[in-house]
């Protein structure tokens, strides 16, 4: 009698012990889902305001994400962002610096029609392209130009295709050295063709889609305004940077290193710091270049 006692009270405590751990794990489980939910839906709300905030930025740092968050403590901020980063919503570009993950830089991108066709048709031939210049910029400018010459990099080994095809399209290919004339002679004989400017590379690094970076779009527009006489004068190029500064849609150290690799990296050093240079400074090299 004893030993069928004591089996029925070892059976009583099992299914004491059972229920009990069932209906914990299942309430934890909801538990967990529930503060998922909670910390999903506040981690996104936290995204909207960033957005709201630095939306018409490619670029954002911890500092300024900080001002619209005083409440919050600096180990939490880190938490938030590395969750946001985690999740795919932002990414992180370097120690205290992050960048929307959809590139807003460039989703925001709109090519004019004649640009888009040349895309279209460089889509087509499976070579390695990029458009650049004046068509990834053209949202900080004031003035757009109905007209204006396509900035196109293409891969050495097919220029003569990818010439020969455009040219059978109807569109006009320019040669970088002859862009000013070219562009003058369409304007004042009333040609409308599109003209495209083709350089050669084989750098793809600062790309995404066929679209150059902004970093990449200034320095190739820069460099075809300064060195090729592209027709934008350097009052608007003066007006795109500074637009891209104000809204802190431009990497500076970016810009820099892409300028070394067409070697105009002591032009854009000088741009770039040219507010911590003295007037003194600045006649001081006029002087030099008088008599030099």
């Amino acid at each position: 009698m004893a030993n069928i006692k004591i089996l029925r009270n070892f059976r009583k405590y099992n299914i004491c012990i059972y229920f009990i751990v069932h209906v914990k794990n299942i309430w934890y489980t909801g538990k967990e889902r529930r503060c998922g939910m909670d910390s999903g839906t506040a981690l996104e709300k936290k995204y909207q305001k960033i957005v709201e905030v630095f939306g018409n930025q490619t670029n954002f740092y911890v500092d300024e994400v900080w001002q619209i968050f005083p409440e919050m403590k600096k180990s939490t901020l880190y938490w938030n962002l590395s969750k946001l980063v985690e999740k795919g919503y932002i990414k992180r570009l370097r120690n205290g610096m992050y960048a929307f993950n959809e590139w807003r830089g460039k989703k925001a991108v709109s090519l004019s029609r004649p640009t888009e066709y040349v895309k279209e048709f460089l889509d087509e031939t499976g070579f390695d392209y990029y458009i650049s210049g004046l068509d990834i910029l053209a949202k900080y400018m004031q003035h757009v130009p109905e007209q204006y010459p396509v900035i196109v990099f293409i891969e050495k080994g097919a220029k003569e295709e990818i010439y020969e095809n455009l040219t059978l399209k109807g569109i006009e290919v320019i040669a970088p050295t002859q862009i000013k004339k070219r562009y003058e002679n369409a304007i004042f004989s009333g040609n409308n063709s599109i003209q495209v400017v083709l350089y050669l590379t084989e750098n793809f690094s600062y790309n995404e889609d066929g679209l150059a970076t902004t970093e990449k779009a200034f320095i190739d527009l820069y460099f075809a305004v300064s060195r090729n006489d592209y027709p934008l004068s350097l009052q608007e190029l003066v007006r795109i940077y500074q637009n891209l500064c104000r809204l802190g849609n431009i990497d500076k150290k970016k810009m820099i290193t892409v300028a070394t690799k067409r070697n105009i990296q002591c032009d854009i050093r000088f741009i770039v710091e040219s507010g911590f240079i003295t007037e003194q400074a600045i006649e001081f090299v006029e002087i030099l270049r008088r008599e030099g």
